[in-house]
């Protein structure tokens, strides 16, 4: 079997280093601390969890080359592409095969964070210990024909009411939850690979409720909703505040705060601390990450990669007015964890779902 030239290369590289004395070790740290960022990193590569089609792949068309200068690359990052749209096989194949040497990046969409914190069995990953590099965040909306408000008769009254998804462990799952929090008996409707064959779904009255979670600006958020304006369907609330999605100019509230307006009071319970690890997870629209035991050095180049493109602005295509914010190095750590969550809260959610999956594959 022929050895890769990086394979080669680390190989010789840690040769040298177990013969360095101890003496010359501190030296050598300290070059590495002042050397530049882009010599660090021998072959760089993306792995792309996802399709051409799916976000993972429209990024990495973007990222390859904006990459490559801060990596002092002469040419794009060479990607490899995975199958499917929710980033689960790359996600998995990037966990259990990526050497952790620097050399190999993953881009991943917040669906796979889902499927993993749901349970999916399909899901052999801890996206947890993954190193951020950059994230591109979002605040899904979610759309349709709903009255939030709760009266004493809805109290014993049940309120059935169909939200499209893609699948039972889909990146719709909060808006999923969030329907139960607010009084109704949730039923996921299956198989919308898309926003606009959910939406169609919506328009033909096969669905109540639909979760974009592609990032727009507001003139395409309001071009989409035109059509639908006519039979009923209202913006019902976003699941963060991360890009303030406004409607024809006006903030569309968060669920937080429409669930305050309607309740008279804010949520709380260990289903709401659950929903805010799923929420959180399904913000992320792409995620640039290392795997866990990445060098320090290795990191630093490709955070100052990450930089670099951003600082030259070959970025703005997939940032300006096109609601995504982007946050970079150390600043994903917080969004990281909210991601994560606390044990307790991903039980409960385990929890939930057993419950009421049974109940949705029967219809």
């Amino acid at each position: 079997m022929r050895m890769r030239r990086r394979q080669f290369l680390a190989m010789a590289g840690l040769s040298a280093l177990v013969g360095i004395p101890a003496a010359h070790a501190g030296s050598l740290t300290r070059t590495a601390a002042i050397a530049p960022a882009g010599g660090a990193i021998v072959d760089p590569t993306l792995l792309v969890a996802g399709s051409a089609e799916s976000a993972a792949g429209r990024w990495s068309a973007v990222l390859a080359p904006a990459l490559a200068q801060g990596l002092e690359s002469p040419s794009p990052l060479p990607t490899h592409l995975t199958s499917g749209l929710d980033g689960v096989t790359g996600a998995n194949q990037f966990d259990t095969t990526t050497v952790p040497d620097g050399t190999t990046a993953l881009l991943v969409p917040g669906a796979a964070l889902v499927a993993s914190l749901a349970g999916d069995p399909r899901a052999h990953y801890d996206f947890g210990r993954w190193v951020p590099l950059m994230f591109s965040l979002v605040s899904p909306i979610v759309v349709g024909r709903a009255d939030l408000h709760r009266t004493l008769r809805d109290l014993v009254r049940d309120r059935p009411i169909r939200v499209a998804v893609s699948s039972d462990h889909g990146i719709e799952l909060a808006t999923v939850m969030a329907m139960a929090m607010f009084g109704f008996r949730p039923i996921p409707v299956m198989g919308f690979a898309t926003p606009q064959e959910a939406l169609a779904a919506l328009r033909g009255g096969k669905v109540d409720v639909v979760q974009i979670s592609d990032p727009m600006a507001p003139e395409a958020l309001d071009a989409l909703l035109a059509p639908l304006e006519q039979s009923g369907v209202t913006p019902l609330f976003t699941l963060n505040d991360t890009v303030r999605a406004t409607v024809h100019g006006r903030p569309v509230q968060t669920f937080a705060e429409r669930f305050s307006q309607e309740r008279g009071r804010a949520p709380t319970g260990l289903l709401y601390e659950a929903w805010k690890v799923v929420a959180a997870a399904a913000s992320l629209d792409i995620g640039l990450v290392l795997p866990m035991l990445t060098p320090p050095a290795q990191v630093a180049a490709w955070r100052h990669a990450v930089g670099v493109a951003v600082t030259q602005g070959a970025l703005d295509p997939l940032k300006n007015d096109s609601g995504r914010a982007l946050v970079s190095g150390p600043d994903c750590g917080r969004y990281l964890h909210d991601m994560t969550g606390e044990i307790s809260a991903v039980l409960m959610l385990r929890r939930w779902l057993a419950v009421h999956t049974p109940e949705w594959r029967l219809g």
